[in-house]
């Protein structure tokens, strides 16, 4: 097995951590049946980042190459074995453990999230996890596979199937872990990227411009420059993650997203033109987070659209609009918190007039 994932790695020019494993027949002969599980997750922030060009280092070639070894050694193990079949099928087990998870699983997603940009990057970051997560799951769901079919019905009737099942659940979660920890820190990232260029891209003027800046855009630079950028990045997530996953993902990246316009377009004044170039850059993320297929980030997204509105109608109108439907749940500091970013607020009496 270990010969098997050299030759991959030297494949790639790339120079792994110096391996334990003897390999070939001292494989099955020095493995120990209690293998401790491998450590805890060890995500410092320290770790220094690495960029790989995109390599995931996980191989679905590799994986089938090393159940394939694992499989004709259980089918040895059922021919040869006298009264400690189920033993020996769990000494195998551990030793594919040992490669294919935490030397060939592990190492990539920990490699992976060596590679994962700051949350504040300041050029546009790659967001190679989530192909990592992918294949990580799609290598795991094939251990699964030869767990069901070869080994249970080697070890059923002993005591070191419950052992096996126990290790196989650990592994699970301790992957799942450091899948969600990368997720979580990509999703940190690109919304990270989107606040950069946010703050780069929009111009004060932007939003209070005179009726000599020509017409008015379908939507503002900044707006332009978010809008692909995020469309790639539900596409990959769309394409990398499946299930309830998918959905979870996209949610948390939709509320995130949210909160960073939110924020953003508080820091602005609006005039009425400006105003209007708002509610066209909103339009367009209103369209974008669409595509997410999450309900209540739709809602988020319609909210911010309605708050947006009260930037253009006219003062009179405030009070009545203010209280109407559309806004009646929300909390009136963040109404106010809007209104207020009218250039017209103090000229036009607008507090007096909400009163």
């Amino acid at each position: 097995m270990s010969e098997n994932l050299k030759a991959y790695y030297d494949s790639l020019g790339h120079n792994k951590r110096a391996s334990h494993h003897q390999g070939g027949l001292h494989d099955l002969q020095n493995k120990l049946r209690t293998i401790q599980q491998k450590g805890n997750i060890n995500i410092g922030p320290s770790a220094p980042l690495v960029d790989y060009g995109g390599e995931t280092f996980l191989s679905q070639e590799i994986a089938l190459n090393l159940l394939h070894e694992s499989k004709q050694a259980f089918n040895r193990c059922q021919l040869l074995s006298q009264s400690n079949q189920a033993e020996n099928a769990a000494i195998i087990f551990d030793t594919l453990v040992d490669y294919l998870c935490s030397e060939h699983i592990d190492y990539a997603l920990e490699t992976g999230l060596q590679g994962i940009a700051s949350h504040e990057p300041k050029v546009q970051p790659q967001t190679y996890f989530f192909d990592i997560s992918s294949q990580a799951n799609a290598i795991f769901h094939l251990l699964e596979k030869q767990f069901s079919d070869v080994l249970v019905p080697l070890i059923s009737a002993s005591p070191v199937h419950s052992e096996c099942v126990m290790k196989k659940k650990n592994l699970m979660e301790q992957m799942e872990a450091k899948v969600e920890v990368g997720l979580d820190k990509t999703l940190s990232t690109i919304c990270g990227w989107i606040k950069h260029v946010l703050a780069v891209e929009q111009k004060k003027t932007d939003f209070k411009r005179d009726s000599e800046s020509g017409p008015i855009e379908l939507y503002s630079p900044a707006c332009a420059k978010v809008i692909p950028f995020v469309e790639k990045q539900v596409d990959t997530i769309k394409s990398c993650l499946d299930g309830k996953n998918v959905n979870a993902v996209l949610m948390e990246f939709g509320v995130r997203f949210h909160k960073v316009i939110f924020d953003h377009l508080q820091q602005f004044q609006y005039n009425s033109l400006g105003a209007m170039l708002v509610i066209c850059d909103v339009n367009e993320y209103r369209r974008l987070v669409k595509t997410l297929k999450v309900p209540m980030v739709n809602t988020l997204f319609e909210m911010l659209h309605t708050l947006c509105n009260l930037l253009v109608v006219v003062p009179e109108n405030l009070k009545q609009v203010v209280n109407g439907e559309q806004l009646g749940g929300l909390d009136k500091n963040v109404v106010m918190s809007f209104v207020q970013l009218r250039t017209d607020f103090k000229t036009a009496k607008i507090g007096h007039l909400l009163r």
